[in-house]
């Protein structure tokens, strides 16, 4: 990283520090601001503003961004999703202006998190409990004759730790 630039892919993104340092310098007497659309423990959406305090009173709203983050999507959502959040609201809302993007609508922040996510995926985890639920379904489905459709109907955690058993289940018919 160079001041601010990332290059991923041949493609050149600011990180979001780098656009609001931007917009302040250029638009000294506009606001920057977010508002939490929606959170509870899964995860959160917020919208960003970027505008100008008039002298009535009134506010004008130049540009807007959302985004929205899952807590279990990644490690560092487990403890900062409402920041990361917030953090690829304000890099959205200052792209939407034109100005402060660098060419990509996505900011570096946003890419290398979607980079990370997609090479570390979150392994769910599955229960002894919720295996003994899927396996008694699996063996009253394998006496209709339905064991396909309820191994794919079960989540790809489960299915990849009941496999074998469900394997074991198709030669026994």
């Amino acid at each position: 990283m160079s001041n601010g630039i990332v290059k991923i892919h041949g493609k050149e993104y600011k990180t979001v520090a780098l656009r609001v340092q931007e917009f302040r310098e250029q638009f000294p007497n506009y606001f920057l601001t977010t508002e939490i659309v929606k959170i509870d423990d899964d995860q959160c959406i917020i919208k960003a503003y970027a505008g100008l305090h008039k002298e009535d009173g009134q506010n004008q709203v130049f540009a807007t961004g959302h985004a929205q983050e899952f807590r279990k999507s990644s490690q560092i959502n487990g403890t900062s999703y409402l920041e990361n959040c917030e953090t690829s609201a304000i890099g959205r809302c200052l792209s939407a202006l034109g100005l402060l993007s660098g060419g990509e609508f996505a900011s570096a922040n946003e890419v290398v998190n979607a980079i990370h996510q997609q090479n570390n995926p979150v392994k769910e985890m599955v229960t002894e409990a919720q295996l003994t639920v899927a396996k008694n379904k699996l063996l009253d489905a394998s006496k209709e004759g339905k064991l396909k459709e309820a191994f794919f109907a079960l989540t790809p955690a489960v299915q990849e730790e009941l496999r074998e058993y469900a394997n074991d289940l198709k030669k026994s018919a």
